[in-house]
């Protein structure tokens, strides 16, 4: 994970690139082309969605939004960014929002925070060309607007993917990925009533078990020409 202060120069660099886009169309007095459709990506703990998300984006030439994002709302609200983490992609009881609104505001909610997270999503769709990972941004933003994709892996490989890297044991990791999947379809649940995991939400489903994060990057690139029509020239 990035570092809050190199995740904030992040943040920084993309809105200096939207201000300069705007800035080289208004100096060529040309109407501003439609932005590109979003890749929003939803993916199950340990399944390696971000990791392949970023992949698409160096692919497009799309900027790359995960926990920037959270980042990004820390930046407008001022509110601490422990706290805000401590929201991200969980649900939490009423009386527990009650309490977080006496001490710390309303920016201390999860109806709060979800509402902030709705902001900074319509901010890179209004500029287009990027790719979310989670953060419900499939529920946000319109199924014309984006590649919808969620990524899936067995639970077995991602609870063995999970203890090597965090160099747990089999049953602390497998606890670990059964919580936090929890909380993610609470969250999805709660503030966006729906199930997070019905693929009947998404235009694709990935699995990467059985497929490279090259290859699996690849079949998103594939499925966004088949859904738009175009992908963006590199050349």
């Amino acid at each position: 994970m990035p570092s809050p202060r190199n995740t904030q120069k992040l943040v920084e660099e993309q809105v200096r690139r939207w201000q300069l886009d705007a800035k080289a169309a208004e100096g060529r007095r040309q109407k501003k082309p439609a932005p590109w459709p979003l890749i929003t990506l939803s993916r199950e703990f340990g399944a390696l969605g971000a990791a392949m998300g970023r992949l698409v984006a160096d692919k497009l030439g799309f900027s790359f939004w995960d926990q920037e994002i959270v980042h990004a709302i820390v930046e407008y609200t001022g509110a601490q960014e422990a706290l805000l983490a401590s929201l991200d992609e969980r649900t939490r009881n009423a009386v527990e929002d009650v309490v977080s609104e006496n001490l710390g505001g309303a920016v201390g909610t999860t109806g709060e925070y979800v509402r902030q997270v709705a902001r900074v999503v319509r901010a890179i769709e209004r500029h287009g060309g990027a790719v979310i990972i989670g953060r419900g941004a499939y529920f946000i933003v319109a199924p014309e607007a984006a590649l919808r994709v969620r990524v899936v892996c067995p639970q077995a490989l991602r609870i063995a993917r999970f203890a090597e890297r965090e160099g747990l044991d089999k049953r602390e990791a497998e606890r670990k990925v059964r919580q936090v999947e929890r909380e993610r379809r609470a969250f999805n649940k709660r503030h966006y009533g729906k199930e997070v995991g019905d693929p009947l939400h998404y235009d694709v489903v990935v699995n990467t078990g059985w497929t490279s994060h090259e290859a699996a990057a690849d079949v998103v690139v594939a499925a966004y020409r088949a859904k738009f029509g175009r992908v963006p020239d590199r050349r």
